[in-house]
């Protein structure tokens, strides 16, 4: 399946359950967002989601809450079947553009210190690793903190 099938929508109230078992296949229990972090997250001010569909299957989300201050990546998952289709790539492109819309400078995220394809993932999309947060995902889990200064754009026009 080509990227150009992936269609970006916004997140609706009824989309949680289907965002759940995304994050729970994505991530290993403890770092997997539970159902009513999940919740927590969408409903926060300033929640922004995105939602990649192929055909009528939900493939993949990023999640971020974003101020005029500071945009923060919250989780960016994708299923594994769906991987290095640029799919992540367009989610995250579409998230960037919606805080430097908003006016936030810069964007932030944690990604633990041995998840290589992610680290590779942000560093390509122009995250720089800015501290290392210790024990951030349990005992010996470290996580990097990255961000990326976003470029000041008029208000772009993202998936509703």
């Amino acid at each position: 399946m080509e990227s150009s099938a992936i269609c970006l929508r916004a997140y609706q109230s009824s989309d949680l359950e289907t965002l759940y078992r995304i994050d729970q296949s994505c991530f290993t229990p403890g770092i997997a967002y539970g159902r009513l972090e999940m919740k927590f997250y969408l409903r926060s001010k300033g929640s922004f989601c995105l939602l990649a569909e192929a055909g009528a299957e939900v493939v993949g989300f990023i999640l971020t809450k974003q101020s005029a201050v500071l945009a923060h990546i919250i989780t960016l998952d994708v299923l594994e079947t769906f991987r290095r289709r640029n799919i992540a790539s367009q989610l995250l492109n579409a998230a960037e553009q919606a805080a430097a819309g908003q006016g936030a400078p810069r964007m932030v995220l944690e990604t633990a210190t041995t998840n290589k394809a992610a680290i590779a993932l942000w560093k390509k999309h122009g995250y720089r690793e800015c501290g290392t947060l210790k024990n951030y995902y349990g005992q010996g889990l470290d996580a990097f903190e990255m961000q990326k200064l976003l470029e000041p754009k008029s208000r772009v026009k993202v998936p509703s």
